[in-house]
C-alpha cells in the first residue's frame, strides 16, 4: 500500500488555492467541510495517485486549550473592521450632541438643585422712594474637582406664595468662576424697587415673623471646560426675621426741661434685630402710648438695625396735660403694671424719613407695628425729677420707692391720689424751671 501524508485542512486550502481546478479537486470539498466543523480535522491523502483515502477526525479534547479559541471572530473583525469603525462614528454623532443637549445641561441642572445656598449678611441701605441699596455676602459648593465659570445672571428677589412671579428687585451677579467652596458678594448695588406693593409684603413678612423665606430665580450659562449648557437657578433661603422687634425696651427715660424745639423727655432704647440682615432706616418718629392712649411722639435719629441689640437714644414731647386729664384711665389700664412697680410704654411708628424724604414703604411697614416695654416708676420718676430739679436723686428714689410700696390692690384710689399729686408735683417743677 501505498505510504499516506497527513494534511491539515487549513494549511491545505492555504497551498493550493492558486492551482487551476484548486475548487474541482476531490480534496477541496473534505476540507472545507473539515475546516468549518467545531472539531479540528486532517486529511490523509495518498502520496501516490494524488486520491483522497480518509478523513481522519480527531477530537478537539484531546488539543491544548489554546487551540479552541474560535478563530471565525478574528476573520469576521478583519474582513469587517471598517463597518464597524463606520457604525461607531454614526453612534458618536448621535450620542454626543444628545448629551450635549440634554444630558450635561440635566446634570448641571442637578447640581443647582442639590446646592445649598448659605446667606452670611445682608444690607437694605440708603433707601430712596423707588430705590435701595444692596449688598449680599453668601456661599455654596461645587463637587470636588470641578471648576465652574457662570455668566452674568439677573437674580430677580420675588414672593413664592404669588403666581405668576412678580419680581420685587432684581440683583445683577458678575461673571465668576467658582470652585470647591465658593462665595457670591455683592457690594453697595443700588438697585430700583419693581413692584413696591410686593417690596412691602417682603419687608412685612421680614419685620413680623420669626422666620422669613428670601426667594431667588434667574437664568444663566455655566462653563464646565469645553461643555456649557443653561441652567436655572430658583431657590428659596430661610432667615431670621425681626419677630416684631420682641425685646424691646427702655433702659431710661425721663422729663427734660422743655427745649426751644419742643423736647421735654430723653431716653435710651434697646432695639432688637434677629436677623442676619442691616437695615438703614434714617429719622423714626414713634409715637408714645400709655393706657391706649397716645402721650406724645418720640425720635430716633439715623436708624441702622444691625443684627444684634441695637442701644438708642430718643427725645420727644409729651403731653403732660394729657396724661393729668386721662390719669384715671391711664390708671386702671396699668394697674397690674404699676403695681408690680413698672408702667407699661408703648411706641407704635409715625414716620420714617431718610435724606429728608419719607420712605412711605417702610412708614407703611412700621406704622403698624406697636411695641411695648416695662419701665420702672421709681426710674421714670427718678430720671424725671432728675432732669427738672437740683437735688440728691438717690434719697429722691429712696422716698418715692417707699412711697409706691405702700399700695396694694385694694388701695387703687389712694394710689389714683398719690399719682395724681406726684403729677402735679412734676408739673409745678418744669413750669419753674420754663
Amino acid at each position: 500500500m501505498a505510504s499516506s501524508k497527513v494534511i491539515n485542512p487549513e494549511q491545505w486550502l492555504k497551498d493550493n488555492k492558486n492551482i487551476v481546478g484548486f475548487r474541482q479537486m476531490p480534496e477541496y470539498k473534505l476540507a472545507v467541510i473539515a475546516s468549518k466543523n467545531g472539531k479540528e480535522k486532517e486529511i490523509l491523502s495518498e502520496s501516490t495517485g494524488g486520491q483522497a483515502e480518509h478523513i481522519e477526525v480527531i477530537d478537539a479534547t484531546s488539543l491544548p486549550t489554546r487551540q479552541k479559541q474560535p478563530k471565525w471572530i478574528k476573520r469576521h473583525l478583519r474582513r469587517f473592521w471598517c463597518c464597524y469603525v463606520v457604525v461607531g462614528v454614526i453612534g458618536l454623532a448621535i450620542f454626543l450632541p444628545l448629551f450635549f443637549l440634554y444630558a450635561f445641561p440635566a446634570i448641571a441642572q442637578l447640581m443647582v438643585e442639590k446646592a445649598h445656598l448659605n446667606i452670611y449678611s445682608a444690607m437694605l441701605m440708603n433707601p430712596s422712594p423707588d430705590s435701595v441699596t444692596v449688598s449680599l455676602s453668601a456661599g455654596f459648593k461645587i463637587p470636588k474637582g470641578f471648576k465652574v465659570r457662570l455668566d452674568p445672571i439677573a437674580l430677580s428677589l420675588f414672593n413664592r406664595n404669588v403666581t405668576p412671579i412678580v419680581p420685587y428687585i432684581n440683583i445683577a451677579l458678575p461673571e465668576e468662576t467658582f470652585e470647591g467652596k465658593a462665595n457670591i458678594s455683592i457690594t453697595n448695588q443700588t438697585v430700583t424697587l419693581l413692584d413696591r406693593g410686593q417690596f412691602i409684603d417682603f419687608l412685612t413678612v421680614a419685620v413680623y415673623e420669626k422666620t422669613f423665606k428670601m426667594s431667588a430665580k434667574g437664568t444663566t450659562t455655566a462653563h464646565l471646560g469645553a461643555l456649557r449648557a443653561k441652567f436655572t437657578l430658583d431657590k428659596d433661603v430661610e432667615l431670621n426675621g425681626l419677630w416684631a422687634l420682641n425685646g424691646f425696651s427702655i433702659q431710661s427715660a425721663g422729663l427734660v426741661e422743655r427745649q426751644s424745639d419742643g423736647t421735654n423727655l430723653q431716653g435710651v432704647a434697646v432695639l432688637p434685630n434677629y436677623s442676619l440682615v442691616t437695615f438703614a432706616l434714617g429719622n423714626v418718629t414713634l409715637n408714645l402710648q400709655a393706657g391706649g392712649l397716645i402721650l406724645g411722639q418720640a425720635v430716633i435719629d439715623n436708624v441702622v438695625l444691625t443684627p444684634g441689640n441695637n442701644t438708642v437714644s430718643l427725645r420727644g414731647s409729651v403731653s403732660i396735660e394729657t396724661i393729668l386729664q386721662n390719669l384715671g384711665t391711664i390708671i386702671e389700664a396699668e394697674k397690674d403694671a404699676i403695681l408690680s412697680g413698672n408702667i407699661a410704654l408703648s411706641a407704635s411708628g409715625n414716620s420714617t424719613v431718610y435724606n429728608g424724604v419719607h420712605i412711605l414703604y417702610y412708614e407703611e411697614v412700621l406704622n403698624n407695628l406697636v411695641i411695648t416695654a416695662q419701665v420702672s416708676i421709681v426710674s421714670l420718676i427718678t430720671d424725671t425729677i432728675g432732669g427738672l430739679v437740683q437735688g440728691n436723686s438717690s434719697s429722691i428714689a429712696s422716698a418715692i420707692s417707699g412711697w409706691l410700696g405702700n399700695s396694694t390692690t385694694n388701695e387703687m384710689t389712694d394710689l389714683d391720689s398719690k399719682v395724681t399729686q406726684l403729677a402735679n408735683y412734676i408739673v409745678e417743677s418744669s413750669e419753674k424751671q420754663n
